[in-house]
């Protein structure tokens, strides 16, 4: 029986991973020994998001988005400290590694990483070259052939898988163990192998087991919570921004049926003792049948069960009406996110987000009445953004300011892979004032600088809505969503 080692980097969540759980299942159901470390059960802190703020919160935040010309200068220096303190090697992590490796000997290690995880995967993989034991990587962000070739060279890693490899691991591994050609593999990456490309994405999603989280410690969360998705990619995946949809499992919107979504509710919800889900779809109304479908049975399956998830607040027929988001609310949904993005119609348009500021602010109010706790993402920086737009985010803020529990901003990224990057290579001069340095295929980013956000008028705009974000978080959440705070 071949010997696994799955070592879990991920401290992002306040739950089990579900990309490890959707491993270890089939790796056991072929008969595999497997083993997960986490770096949870030797205390490195997952990640929080939008928990109650207090004052240093918001200085951090000006921080992050201060664009005064001195700061501009600053950002990218300050930001790579940043990246290199908060990506550096969890220490207690390493040592649990080594200590587990300096007394048992596994086949193989696998690793699934995002990608400012790379000082850590240099570490383990040296760890099992020293020891003969081969490295085998994968993660949703190798995504593009340039990323992945930035990682080939990490000296005891003998492959890299760029696709979704819920059904094939099994196989993987033990060609790996086997020491067989992985080059020869659909996906799979190794050095001096030229013409490899990224797995087509997996169709039937019907066919995936159920996850297995048996080897978390569930103690070491504050509140049981299991994540679940009902499918991959998102129907709508049109957004210039959004990365999440060229992500290995992303790439095109396949839905899994609903009989299989409720019957992993029941499953999950016996095994591990818990009646709160996480949704981690990308667009929980992607697949309008599912989504009604879960709002109807969900408590029929999980009786007195809560849940959370992101939807996509597109124009037309959406889901989202209030006598819908009621139901759900009736069905145990206490919390619904959404990415408004901007108050300005313009740059909606220009995002490709696909709906309109009135279908936005009628869908807050309309989720706000319904009893929902509502949290949204927004961005600020967006190339062509301008005070004007800055100040209609105020106002859609401004005019929100009791229905809104959370509001997560972040600074607009330009990532390899996007529709923005086809976009801007193809022409430039489409994204005035914006100067793109370079394209760091390593970590799936670049250096930019946005000339516009210097202005004193941009930059009072933006101070404004800061305070208004900051004003929004440091509220209670609603009742019923207390138990999923932090998440989302």
């Amino acid at each position: 029986m071949p010997n696994i080692l799955i070592v879990d980097l991920n401290n992002f969540a306040r739950y089990p991973t579900l990309a490890i759980g959707s491993l270890v299942a089939p790796l056991r159901k072929a008969n595999f020994d497997v083993k997960v470390l986490s770096p949870l059960t030797v205390g490195a802190r997952p990640i929080e998001r939008e928990k109650k703020e207090n004052w240093s919160e918001h200085v951090k935040r000006r921080l992050n988005f201060a664009t005064h010309p001195v700061m501009q200068k600053l950002h990218e220096p300050l930001r790579k400290t940043h990246s290199r303190w908060q990506s550096a090697p969890h220490k207690p992590t390493m040592n649990m590694v080594a200590d587990w490796l300096s007394e048992n000997s596994p086949d193989i290690i696998l690793l699934s990483a995002y990608l400012d995880h790379y000082p850590s995967v240099k570490e383990i993989a040296s760890l099992g070259q020293q020891q003969g034991i081969p490295v085998l990587l994968g993660g949703p962000a190798f995504s593009t052939e340039e990323t992945v070739k930035q990682w080939l060279d990490l000296e005891g890693v003998v492959g890299i898988f760029a696709g979704e490899a819920d059904v094939v691991i099994a196989d993987l591994a033990l060609a790996a163990i086997q020491g067989k050609d992985l080059g020869n593999i659909p996906g799979m990456f190794v050095r001096h192998r030229p013409g490899v490309k990224i797995a087509k994405p997996l169709q039937d999603l019907d066919q995936l087991l159920i996850p297995d989280f048996s080897d978390f410690n569930w103690k070491a969360y504050p509140h049981r919570i299991i994540p679940i998705m009902t499918g991959r990619g998102c129907s709508w995946g049109v957004c210039t921004f959004c990365s999440d949809v060229t992500t290995s499992n992303g790439r095109t919107y396949r839905s899994r049926s609903l009989e299989v979504v409720l019957n992993e509710l029941k499953v999950q919800s016996e095994r591990y003792q818990s009646k709160d889900f996480i949704f981690l779809d990308l667009k929980l109304n992607s697949n309008l049948e599912v989504w009604r479908g879960l709002i109807e049975n969900f408590q029929k399956v999980v009786p007195g069960g809560r849940w959370i998830g992101t939807v996509h607040v597109g124009k037309g027929e959406n889901g989202l009406d209030y006598d819908t988001l009621q139901a759900a609310k009736d069905a145990g949904l206490t919390r619904i996110s959404f990415g408004m993005e901007t108050g300005s119609q313009k740059l909606i348009k220009r995002m490709g987000k696909g709906t309109t500021i009135a279908t936005n602010q009628q869908f807050v109010k309309d989720a706000h009445k319904a009893g929902l706790s509502v949290r949204s993402s927004m961005m600020l920086g967006y190339p062509g953004e301008t005070p004007d737009d800055l100040m209609m985010t105020r106002e859609f803020l401004d005019e929100h300011l009791e229905a809104f529990d959370r509001v997560r901003a972040s600074r607009f990224k330009a990532i390899p892979g996007t529709r923005f990057e086809k976009l801007y290579n193809h022409r430039p001069s489409r994204f005035k004032g914006i100067d793109m340095v370079e394209w760091d295929h390593r970590y799936a980013r670049a250096v930019y600088e946005y000339e516009p956000a210097i202005t004193p008028e941009y930059r009072k705009a933006k101070r404004d809505i800061l305070s208004l974000i900051h004003r929004i978080n440091r509220k209670p959440l609603r009742d019923g969503a207390v138990q999923f705070d932090g998440l989302m």
